[in-house]
């Protein structure tokens, strides 16, 4: 069965339904009505989308029905959205006309693939809804989805229907049409307009013969249900963990389960297509017009994408040849940002690792980890192999070494996610070539580093970037002191909840809420910090909840996102970014 995706509420029904989506799960209880958006709930709205990309990247990939083109949409799609919240500003006296436009500068510069250009064209509809609004109310959020909309289709020479046009095209629809009922708010507004698109996205092989075949549903379809549904999840006050991703029995995230989900006679078909190469670059000049110069690259490519305008213009195309395309670039200015992939080569090293997928690929990462919840995070964000640390969390090197080999693949990161762990994990290095270490001392680091994994990147890079994501991340644990002590002039008694910031005892008590929550207070939170919780075995989800809604109403701006880790011994495992 090939990997599909779940979301929101349970079906009465408890098998797959005709398209293979299993049972959904809820958003969780709305707040209050929500009149209008303001320039940080767009912000971190869409922060909370990027997020759910970088869990879902990996599932958005598998969908992809060519085995080629240009690199994998999920992935091109996390990276556009990257871009776009590195040019998001984060002063709190930002207007909403500065977020979005931040938004859509950040994607038009960062765009990846075919995918990324329609997605950075998205953003841009949003910038132009909001330009002079101080608030974005229902109507301008109407407006944004039909600008977005508009653009987007305009942005492709040839629009097809079946593929993300056509889930973004339902948001616009939907949202007109609860505007000419009336009575809505923004936040009902989204939901709607999300709900639109899943079945949209569920029509998607209806309307495209080459989806049908391959027995998926349009990956960037599901690229932009994803983006709608993270936002929504930070809207409605849920967290991120509520944007989930289910997939057809057994699927793991691995190269060999994606490869499994295709049809095999499907892809002995692709597989005889010449694809040429795969050229983009950006165009600077003056008085760029997008319209004609797309009508120019349609006379001479396939899969032509043309936006942007005036001083520069971002092109995507397929061709046989990336001649013709980049002397007509050149002739209407200076060409930047140039990129050329031969897809025809990309086609057949795909087809020579159907056979060894299970096997592995170039580069996989292991994870050590306890608990069912932070086993499935982690496979979520793509690690190959999660080692189960015990309750000690002390797994052998035996253990992480047959985990790396397990993978199978060239290069191995480990990310050994406790300080006790890391020794052990170095010794693996020096049992096995190509496998290296990012010193994750604690879970939350460790998803931070998962997180900035780039499975389309070499090692180097990758060890560089996870590196640099360790940083990034304050880690506080709550556990029971096993024997009474005093620490710093802390007194602590054995069996109290004890509070570790960044490996220090710095709160004790009887309440595991409390402690966390002193803990937290000496962490520095300030306003646009992400705080995630993550739920151990014996952690109550009511007590973390109400910790939740106090932490955002003590520290306005902050978002608070609930992860159901069930690991053992850490009631709590927290992290400030």
């Amino acid at each position: 069965m090939p990997v599909l995706y779940n979301w929101a509420q349970p079906d009465p029904d408890p098998d797959l339904n005709v398209h293979g989506i299993p049972p959904e799960i809820t958003f969780g209880l709305k707040r209050l009505p929500m009149s209008h958006l303001t320039a940080d709930d767009l912000r971190q709205a869409f922060a909370a989308a990027t997020r759910a990309l970088e869990r879902h990247r990996e599932a958005i990939n598998a969908l992809n029905v060519f085995p080629v083109p240009d690199g994998d949409t999920g992935t091109n799609m996390l990276l556009t959205m990257r871009s776009a919240m590195e040019r998001c500003p984060t002063a709190t006296d930002s207007t909403l006309a500065e977020v979005a436009g931040g938004l859509a500068d950040g994607a038009f510069w960062g765009a990846r693939g075919n995918s990324g250009v329609i997605l950075s064209q998205f953003l841009k509809g949003f910038a132009e809804a909001l330009e002079e609004k101080q608030v974005c109310r229902a109507a301008d959020l109407a407006r944004a989805f039909s600008l977005a909309s508009d653009a987007a289709y305009q942005a492709v020479g040839q629009p097809v229907e079946g593929t993300m046009l056509t889930v973004i095209r339902s948001l616009s629809l939907e949202s007109q049409e609860c505007q000419e009922v009336g009575g809505e708010g923004p936040r009902d507004l989204w939901e709607k307009a999300f709900r639109a698109g899943q079945e949209a996205l569920d029509r998607t092989p209806e309307q495209l013969p080459v989806l049908r075949e391959a027995g998926v549903v349009d990956a960037g379809g599901m690229g932009v249900v994803v983006i709608m549904g993270g936002a929504l999840a930070h809207l409605n006050g849920t967290g991120d963990e509520q944007v989930a991703m289910a997939v057809a029995r057994g699927y793991t995230g691995s190269d060999a389960s994606r490869t499994a989900g295709l049809d095999a006679h499907y892809l002995d078909s692709v597989s005889q297509i010449q694809w040429g190469y795969c050229i983009q670059f950006v165009i600077t000049g003056e008085d760029l017009a997008a319209e004609s110069i797309r009508h120019q690259f349609v006379e001479i490519s396939e899969s032509a994408v043309v936006v942007g305008g005036g001083r520069s213009v971002r092109v995507h195309v397929h061709a046989p040849d990336p001649g013709p395309a980049l002397s007509l670039g050149a002739s209407l200015g200076q060409l930047n940002q140039i990129d050329i992939q031969n897809m025809n080569q990309q086609n057949r090293e795909f087809a020579a690792g159907l056979s060894t997928a299970v096997s592995g690929g170039e580069l996989a990462v292991v994870a050590v980890a306890s608990g069912d919840g932070l086993d499935a995070l982690f496979r979520e964000v793509g690690c190959a192999v999660v080692v189960n640390g015990g309750q000690t969390m002390n797994p052998s090197v035996r253990d992480i070494l047959e985990a790396v080999e397990s993978a199978g693949a060239k290069h191995t990161i480990i990310l050994p996610n406790n300080k006790n762990v890391i020794a052990t994990a170095e010794q693996v290095v020096k049992a096995k070539n190509g496998v290296y270490v990012v010193p994750s001392d604690s879970v939350p680091r460790g998803v931070a580093a998962m997180l900035a994994f780039n499975p389309e990147e070499s090692a180097e890079n990758n060890l560089a970037s996870m590196n640099s994501a360790l940083a990034g991340i304050v880690a506080i644990e709550v556990t029971k002191a096993v024997r009474p002590a005093t620490v710093d002039k802390l007194k602590v008694a054995a069996g109290q909840y004890i509070g570790l910031l960044e490996g220090k005892i710095v709160a004790a008590g009887e309440v595991p809420e409390q402690v966390l929550e002193s803990a937290l207070a000496l962490a520095g939170m300030s306003p646009s910090h992400v705080v995630t919780l993550y739920l151990g075995a014996a952690a109550d989800r009511d007590d973390a909840e109400a910790l939740s809604q106090r932490l955002e109403q003590r520290h306005p701006g902050i978002q608070v996102d609930l992860v159901d880790g069930g690991q053992p011994h850490y009631h709590y495992l927290a992290s400030v970014e």
